[in-house]
């Protein structure tokens, strides 16, 4: 969708779409893209088993890239059946986030664990992203931080799986 205030842009715009449209299914690019919508979402358990082995204290995660403005999580599992649930573990993120993003400090990144009752939430953010993982209560701060390299390490070993780049164009 392209939005213009002007009724002049009209022509334009309509022949930019045409262009990235055409760009896009030549590549092949939007083939992938209706491939990739189609596909049920991973599952935390499937970076539980091997060859990635990451801890079963890892429940849910959230790892949003700030330099491609995109986001990946997996989709939701045991305990995350019910809507109420899943919105409560996503007014957690969102806690977290705030309080992480509400210090003003100049660091390289920081770094915040908050447990409640249910879970854990672990937040690491940089320059570069921002993850959020959901864990197991009682998790250290150790662990929840070896969970988060080994994470991250998946994601920038799949970056060109899980995001949309500017190498597809």
């Amino acid at each position: 969708m392209l939005v213009t205030s002007s009724d002049d842009e009209f022509g334009v715009l309509a022949e930019s779409k045409d262009k990235i449209a055409d760009a896009l299914h030549s590549s092949g690019a939007l083939a992938r893209i209706q491939e990739a919508a189609n596909q049920p979402p991973f599952l935390v358990e499937e970076l539980q088993a091997a060859p990635f082995s990451i801890s079963r204290e890892l429940l849910h995660f959230v790892y949003f890239s700030t330099s491609m403005n995109q986001f990946i999580a997996p989709g939701f599992s045991p305990p995350f059946w019910t809507r109420q649930v899943r919105q409560r573990l996503l007014r957690q993120y969102q806690a977290v986030s705030h309080w992480v993003h509400r210090q003003q400090t100049r660091v390289q990144h920081k770094v915040l664990l908050v447990s409640w009752e249910t879970e854990a939430v672990f937040a690491w953010v940089d320059r570069d992203c921002e993850l959020y993982l959901a864990l197991d209560p009682l998790t250290s701060r150790a662990a929840a931080l070896a969970i988060c390299n080994k994470l991250l390490r998946w994601v920038r070993a799949q970056e060109a799986a899980l995001f949309i780049t500017p190498q597809m164009w």
